[in-house]
């Protein structure tokens, strides 16, 4: 699915044209398409499904399915014989090769979206891509509309299924690009020609792939490759590769650096953040313009992320102040640090949810970020993709848990399994709990609980804190959430040691 305040509206003839395709005898490309999807499930009214094969299931399998659930056009590379199929009103488009067509499809989009005047902006980074790329779009939805892809489509297959979607009468579009290994995004900037590109922080969330933290930086360094247009480059002032990275961005042609961050010499310079009941308020210093603002978000880093993306507005030629006064309905996201209240187990409690994926920057950013009000219960699942470095990135997290002092600490996973026996031996007082699996951390927690507790679950999406998450949001009742006995910007725990300091 796509998140725009404008709608695709594609012709089949050109479809036809820009992926080289032909129909059969008899069917004829009198039809409009307004999404485009890989998902059979997804398909609603006027969709174009895209069937990619694959090494476990083969989206040729689905083209049916698709067609029932409205699709009016099917993307292939051979055609279903299925003769439920021929009675439905949906044509199929042979082509050659049906992921290089999508790819065709997304440099036809955003070359016709160029020569309408629209502009691009690139989002890559270690950490904290998706939350940048929505914090964007948010602010482009109150200043001319946008277009940017939902949840993280930021490989070798979201970032073309969004640019084919691209309107050409979107002014501003925002994509989002991750890699794997080097020359991933050489490939994804080249396709989406972006006209100011923004690296939100390097980190050694996928050192799995890389020998280095150079190395990486190297990598993410490519989404200057493919800058046209106003070739602006926002980078972070902070990062150790700011140098570096701005060489990079002049050597592809970047006819201007901005950088953001809390060193002095940032061009978007953060003062100061402090939590409020509802988020955070930021004193920042936005090129010249002194600005105090209300971010949505808890954590202290995505302060340091808005600055960048207040970047990219100012680029853009756009109204800062205006754009940091929206930043204050932008909330947490989900499964990345949004937080629930409610009745679980018959338990009053808050949940925040940051477990779609971990990597230690991530990780450390979200702790770091709990000291306002430090958790009772942590659930923590391995981080995966670090190589070498997995057993020491994990082995590092007990301090700042340690400075937590939460009540008790669940993990699943033999890594983090491991860092709880350390935890356990210098710090006594935390009960260390260790899983097999999901469900066995799940009624570990269940039997935890108590009222009033603050939750926290994060790890990454293959190790399994997303699922005890999930469970919890199934079985979470916000209907009976009780905060008003709170008092404002206090947490619970923080409300009960303080009746207890005062008895």
């Amino acid at each position: 699915m796509i998140k725009s305040t404008h709608r695709t509206a594609l012709l089949g003839t050109d479809i036809l044209a820009r992926t080289g395709g032909h129909l059969s005898a008899g069917e004829t490309p009198d039809f409009t398409i307004t999404n485009i999807t890989i998902d059979s499930r997804k398909c609603t009214e006027g969709s174009l499904f895209v069937a990619m094969p694959g090494s476990t299931t083969d989206g040729h399998d689905f083209v049916v399915t698709a067609a029932r659930n409205g699709a009016c056009a099917a993307l292939v590379t051979r055609r279903s014989d299925d003769p439920e199929l021929a009675s439905m009103a949906c044509v199929q488009i042979v082509v050659d090769d049906s992921l290089q067509a999508l790819g065709d499809l997304a440099m036809m989009a955003r070359i016709t979206h160029q020569q309408a005047g629209g502009r691009l902006i690139g989002i890559t980074g270690s950490v904290g891509k998706t939350g940048s790329k929505e914090m964007l779009a948010h602010i482009l939805a109150h200043q001319g509309g946008g277009y940017a892809s939902q949840a993280s489509f930021n490989n070798h297959v979201g970032v073309p299924l969004t640019l084919a979607g691209l309107p050409a009468t979107a002014p501003y579009a925002v994509q989002e690009m991750g890699m794997s290994a080097p020359g991933e995004i050489a490939e994804l900037t080249l396709m989406a020609g972006p006209d100011i590109a923004l690296i939100t922080r390097i980190a050694n969330s996928h050192a799995g792939f890389f020998s280095s933290l150079a190395e990486i930086a190297v990598a993410k360094a490519e989404i200057f490759d493919g800058l046209c247009g106003l070739r602006v480059a926002v980078i972070n002032r902070d990062d150790e590769f700011f140098d570096d990275l701005s060489r990079r961005a002049k050597l592809a042609g970047a006819t201007r650096i901005i950088s953001f961050g809390t060193n002095s010499e940032a061009e978007f310079c953060l003062l100061a953040s402090t939590p409020t009941p509802d988020g955070q308020v930021v004193k920042a210093d936005c090129a010249g313009l002194a600005l105090t603002f209300s971010l949505g978000m808890a954590a202290p880093h995505w302060a340091l992320n808005a600055l960048g993306v207040l970047a990219v507005v100012e680029a853009l030629g756009l109204d800062v102040r205006l754009a940091a006064a929206t930043l204050k309905d932008f909330a947490d996201l989900p499964g990345r640090g949004a937080r629930h209240h409610g009745r679980f187990n018959s338990a009053q409690i808050t949940l925040i949810d940051d477990s779609y994926n971990a990597g230690p920057a991530s990780m450390d950013a979200a702790l770091n970020g709990l000291h306002a009000g430090p958790p009772d219960i942590l659930v923590l699942s391995d981080m995966l993709e670090l190589g070498t470095s997995t057993q020491t990135a994990h082995t590092a997290l007990a301090p700042a848990i340690a400075t937590l002092a939460p009540r008790v600490v669940i993990t699943l996973g033999p890594e983090m399994t491991q860092m709880a026996s350390h935890l356990k031996i210098d710090h006594p007082a935390i009960s260390c709990l260790a899983a097999r699996d999901s469900d066995e951390a799940l009624a570990l927690l269940a039997g935890a609980i108590a009222d009033n507790d603050v939750i926290f679950i994060k790890g990454s999406n293959g190790s399994g804190a997303h699922r005890v998450a999930a469970a919890v949001l199934a079985g979470l009742d916000p209907s009976a959430a009780d905060t008003g006995s709170m008092p404002a910007g206090i947490t619970p725990r923080a409300a009960r040691e303080g009746d207890s300091n005062a008895a």
